[in-house]
């Protein structure tokens, strides 16, 4: 009776584990991160471009829609990091002539799906060349809304403004609020890729460098 009891309790623990398991993984597959911009400000003629108010949000939804980790990021927090430091020290002539880094951006670009639930975007631009002006304003305008048309569900709710100033300068000024979401499966598949090409590439060096010793030999 003893030994049927504790095989049952076995069973009911394996089953369990199991179950959660399953669990995990759904959650994990429906995973999203969330992240919501509050008015981040650029503005190329002020002395700071950046405004210090705004505020990026990031959120880990299980499931989709449960937060369970949440991160606030600030320009103060930005400074206590000392970000702009750590740029610094980047060696970017060795990042531009790294053909692997640069393929590795594309293949995120490419792969890479991010969903735009709000947006709210006010942009004005100016040239020194007015006729400039003229026509840059209305391509922009065109390339965002086929972008937001292609991303954005409930396309008509969202707001976008893109305003030509005409005071012979050159002049970038972006406002933008907004939320936006990515999926943990196309994260996940990013990386399966990325980790793909790191194995053929392996693969064909070692087969390149096996040719090169032959060719090298003597009879």
């Amino acid at each position: 009776m003893e030994s049927e009891f504790k095989k049952e309790a076995v069973r009911l623990v394996f089953l369990f584990v199991c179950m959660a398991i399953i669990l995990l993984l759904i959650s994990l597959i429906l995973a999203k991160i969330k992240i919501e911009i509050v008015d981040f400000r650029f503005c190329s003629r002020a002395k700071r471009h950046l405004n210090k108010d705004y505020q990026i949000r990031i959120r880990l939804c299980a499931f989709g829609f449960i937060p369970i980790f949440k991160m606030n990021i600030t320009k103060t927090k930005l400074e206590k990091m000392k970000l702009k430091e750590k740029i610094k020290q980047l060696d970017f002539h060795e990042l531009k002539d790294n053909r692997k880094l640069d393929q590795n951006i594309l293949t995120v670009i490419k792969n890479i799906n991010i969903a735009i639930k709000k947006i709210e975007l006010y942009v004005e631009i100016g040239t020194e060349n007015a006729s400039l002006t003229a026509i840059l304003v209305p391509a922009i305008s065109t390339v965002i809304a086929i972008v937001l048309h292609k991303k954005v569900k409930d396309f008509d709710n969202q707001i976008f403004v893109i305003n030509p100033v005409y005071q012979n300068q050159n002049l970038v000024n972006i406002s933008v609020s907004g939320i936006f979401e990515i999926k943990i499966s196309h994260i996940i598949n990013i990386i399966y890729i990325l980790n793909k090409k790191e194995k053929k590439g392996v693969k064909e060096y070692e087969r390149t460098s096996h040719r090169r010793s032959y060719g090298y030999s003597y009879e």
